[in-house]
C-alpha cells in the first residue's frame, strides 16, 4: 500500500516521498512564481504549486 505522502510519476511509476529526489525548479508564468517537481528519470512535470511557501510541504499541503 502506498503511503499518502508518496509522490509517483504517472508516465514512468517512480516514486518518492514529497522531500525525496524530485527535481525542483522555479518558474514564473501568467498567475505568478511557481515550484515545479519533475521526475528524475524521465523529466515528467509531477506538480507545479504558487511559490508562496518554497519547498516540499507547500507542495504537499496544496494537494
Amino acid at each position: 500500500m502506498r503511503s499518502k505522502t508518496t509522490l509517483f510519476c504517472s508516465v514512468c511509476g517512480h516514486e518518492s516521498p514529497p522531500d525525496g529526489d524530485w527535481h525542483e525548479s522555479e518558474t514564473t508564468t501568467e498567475v505568478g512564481q511557481r515550484l515545479t517537481l519533475s521526475c528524475p528519470d524521465c523529466e515528467t512535470t509531477i506538480t507545479r504549486r504558487p511559490l508562496r511557501d518554497r519547498g516540499v510541504d507547500a507542495v504537499v499541503a496544496g494537494d
